[in-house]
């Protein structure tokens, strides 16, 4: 499937719902119950662990079981930049008011701005965490069925906020091809990005503008149609959903030594694994 996205550095969902339906890797075949357990691992993991070199290795393993499932790494490099940017734009005073060494200093309007170790070591593991759940939430997603997630969001999630979720997640694709779609317009009758920051940001607002009203108006047709067609807010289960294996399992058991590890080392026994 080509991906048809305006940027190779937005998450293509239509992209990411193909891999999900039409994988036959072995993460693909794992239980669905599974991934999403390992998935709240991760999340509980990389906010419980504070040492870098453990968080990297979260982020390989992280890497290797999205490599597993037989997904592109070219293109989640690509989507990496929105999860380093917006992290990075929250986290870029952390080097200048974080006390350590400091590794660059300068006097600027009166007051003294230094970049310290800490406050760039503090920077870095944000993003390496961010990174990690990232990876490992790409994976599950393009690895499972929407109909698994749409059982699933609706056994653990309430019902109201299962249906805004599981909502929201189809409508991301229709809001993506109607960005596609103004981008292509603007291209087939000879318009390009302009140069120049503001001319850019001036275009790029009428054009999200203009996709956003476009996305609700074909979203109000969609609902429609599901109404038409016996939609009463509950999405149906057309098939059952099987327990994890053994393996799976044993698997959510290591999952929850390891964070019960990482937590008794960082709130009580701090020396244990050398933090």
């Amino acid at each position: 499937m080509a991906r048809r996205s305006y940027s190779r550095h937005i998450p293509d969902f239509r992209y990411v719902t193909f891999f999900g339906e039409t994988g036959r890797s072995a993460v693909h075949s794992m239980n669905p119950w599974t991934k999403i357990s390992l998935l709240f691992f991760v999340v509980a993991l990389v906010t419980v662990v504070m040492d870098l070199y453990w968080l990297l290795l979260i982020l390989a393993l992280a890497i290797a079981f999205y490599a597993a499932g037989r997904l592109p790494l070219k293109v989640l490099f690509g989507w990496y930049t929105l999860p380093l940017f917006f992290v990075a734009s929250l986290s870029i005073l952390y080097i200048f008011t974080e006390p350590g060494k400091d590794l660059f200093r300068t006097h600027m309007l009166g007051v003294d701005v230094a970049i310290t170790d800490n406050g760039v070591m503090l920077m870095v593991t944000l993003l390496v965490r961010a990174l990690a759940v990232v990876t490992f939430s790409l994976a599950v997603f393009m690895t499972t069925k929407y109909t698994h997630i749409t059982i699933i969001a609706s056994r653990v999630m309430p019902g109201a906020l299962a249906n805004i979720f599981l909502l929201s997640y189809r409508f991301m694709s229709e809001t993506s091809d109607e960005v596609s779609d103004v981008l292509d317009a603007m291209r087939s009758r000879g318009g390009n990005l302009a140069k120049g920051a503001l001319r850019q940001t001036r275009m790029f607002a009428g054009i999200f503008g203009i996709a956003f009203v476009h996305a609700f108006d074909r979203a109000e047709r969609i609902a429609k149609a599901m109404e038409a067609r016996g939609y009463i807010g509950e999405f149906p289960v057309t098939e059952p959903l099987k327990k994890p294996t053994a393996g799976g399992y044993a698997l959510i058991a290591l999952g929850i030594a390891s964070l019960a590890l990482a937590a008794y080392s960082r709130y009580f026994d701090k020396g244990l694994f050398g933090w």
